[in-house]
């Protein structure tokens, strides 16, 4: 089988983890696949040398009328049998099947978060991946039942393969590493963490709200990590108004070799959002043994499932809550590290390309 992938995006956060931890389980797999990669840079080259491939390189922008024939160009004249598009862009022109692979469809939900252009673009380009694409994958429940709902999906059309979570975040640090990391870093020990960005739908307001509703004597300081420098502004001044300013820390983009300790350090993980399709950050917190808390709407509770405490987002009070019982019930916090760790491993590349390996299969068979 020989499948053209876009990989354009493969060090995008995201859409990059995805397809970094796709080309992964298929490293692991011995299944007969050669690649042709689309990418944007031959720079990224090193990242896919353990996988059989060839390397197309496109200059197209992200999201252009360009890209949408120049892709097509390059899959149509690698031989392949299959084009596999790992976001929901389908280019137009393609003489062989495509797999697309949804991952929420946030444009739709929450459509005044975006730009009308932006809007159209996303609705118009889901309808047409809902018409021309074999195979649609989804990264959760939640997203296949969206796309069915909201934009009329055939059910028959769409198979959930769930991403993976790193092996690495199931290795514990000893002590000794976390004291560095605090060192290096200037942290506070006992930190309650955030990782991820401050997209409305993130819902970090939200989080400094209930943060600051804590008792004195047991709230943490608040760790918010991937909160770039132009928006950290608008944080620090909403924890000076909750008189909160000096126990909120704001490293911005963190190194990724260093993510695995910055999970065993903290005392407990949050995800406050109003929508995620899928959701790494705290499956990554639940491989880590770390205590967690998550909204309980989009494909959080989903992802989770009884390794986590689940709120209502919009609700405070009831945010706070599970936070206090999540830094203060010893026996809860030993019960969802053992639930946590379990959930999290049931989570694996190599099941996510097994899955999709298996859609290809079924993609080349309906033709």
């Amino acid at each position: 089988m020989r499948i053209c992938l876009d990989a354009r995006k493969l060090w995008d956060s995201g859409i990059g983890t995805y397809i970094r931890g796709l080309l992964h389980g298929f490293s692991n797999l011995s299944t007969p696949v050669k690649w042709d990669f689309i990418l944007s840079s031959s720079e990224h080259a090193h990242t896919v040398r353990s996988l059989d491939h060839n390397i197309y390189l496109s200059h197209s922008q992200n999201y252009s009328v360009g890209e949408l024939f120049s892709v097509s160009g390059l899959a149509n004249s690698t031989g392949a049998d299959l084009f596999h598009a790992p976001h929901y862009v389908l280019p137009y022109s393609l003489k062989i099947p495509a797999v697309v692979t949804v991952h929420d469809i946030i444009h739709l939900k929450f459509p005044h978060y975006f730009s009308p252009i932006k809007r159209a673009y996303a609705r118009w380009m889901l309808r047409r991946v809902g018409a021309s694409a074999e195979i649609v994958l989804t990264v959760s429940n939640t997203t296949k039942e969206d796309l069915i709902r909201e934009l009329h999906y055939p059910p028959e059309k769409i198979y959930v393969t769930y991403p993976g979570v790193g092996e690495r975040f199931f290795q514990s640090k000893d002590q000794t590493a976390v004291q560095q990391l605090l060192k290096k870093y200037q942290f506070p020990s006992g930190y309650l963490l955030y990782v991820g960005n401050l997209k409305p739908h993130k819902n970090v307001m939200g989080l400094l709200e209930a943060w600051a509703l804590l008792p004195n004597s047991i709230r943490p300081p608040l760790v918010l990590v991937g909160v770039g420098e132009d928006q950290q502004i608008i944080l620090k001044r909403r924890a000076q108004s909750l008189n909160r300013f000096d126990e909120l820390v704001l490293p911005g983009n963190f190194p990724d070799e260093d993510m695995v300790t910055l999970y065993q350090a903290a005392s407990a993980y949050v995800q406050p959002s109003w929508y995620e399709g899928f959701g790494s950050p705290p499956l990554e917190a639940l491989a880590s043994g770390l205590p967690t808390a998550v909204s309980n709407r989009g494909a959080l509770p989903e992802i989770v499932a009884d390794a986590a405490l689940i709120f209502d987002p919009g609700i405070p009070g009831e945010m706070a809550a599970a936070l206090e019982k999540l830094l203060t019930d010893t026996d809860l916090r030993s019960s969802l590290r053992q639930r946590g760790l379990k959930r999290a491993e049931s989570f694996t590349w190599v099941r996510t390309a097994e899955l999709t390996y298996r859609a290809y299969e079924i993609a080349l068979e309906s033709r």
